[in-house]
């Protein structure tokens, strides 16, 4: 019940900072954004000597915003893509499994700012995903997959210049469920 009651006062808290921020769509109309972001995820496979081979990403989206005026003029719609690439190991009773994944897509996300500098949003991705398998035992072929790839992420953005932004995301996919970056914005 306590927990409730400070969730609760900090949801009101919020809201009034929000609304006396005088905060303004900060990613408004033409404004094109490049992030360059550092994930971790894990792969995820059938069979179980894959599963918790820990996997570090490099993953680069891009997003133009081209919807004005939405929710009270504080949002925007963007649409954009992504690219991203990770390998990772785990060794277990001698034995080394790896794995090497890249995908490739587009994706769309509603941007809403709350608090003045802060761009939050959240969307949809869809694309391709390829993984190659590999076990370091004599007479196992390595095998691969290649996969549509769908998810949904949500994320924030903080302006720490007109063209020069911190973010981090999180995402329902096991291929980079966590990241933090930066973004440099390009405006008209």
């Amino acid at each position: 019940m306590k927990k409730f009651f400070l969730t609760l006062i900090a949801a009101i808290m919020l809201c009034g900072i929000a609304t006396t921020s005088n905060a303004q769509n900060e990613f408004y109309v033409g404004t094109f954004g490049l992030n360059f972001g550092f994930g971790c995820g894990t792969i995820n496979h059938s069979e179980n000597h894959w599963n918790n081979i820990f996997i570090p990403s490099f993953n680069f989206a891009c997003d133009y915003s081209f919807l004005p005026n939405v929710i009270n003029s504080n949002g925007s719609v963007s649409g954009g893509g992504y690219v991203s690439f990770g390998k990772g190991s785990r060794t277990d009773q001698g034995i080394k499994y790896s794995d090497v994944c890249w995908r490739v897509g587009t994706r769309g996300a509603l941007h809403y700012t709350w608090v003045r500098n802060l761009d939050t949003y959240a969307g949809l991705a869809f694309g391709v995903k390829h993984q190659t398998y590999k076990v370091d035992v004599a007479g196992v072929d390595d095998s691969s997959e290649t996969d549509f790839d769908s998810y949904g992420f949500g994320g924030a953005r903080y302006k720490l210049s007109d063209s020069f932004s911190v973010f981090s995301e999180v995402a329902t996919t096991h291929f980079a469920w966590f990241q933090l970056g930066i973004s440099i914005l390009l405006n008209n």
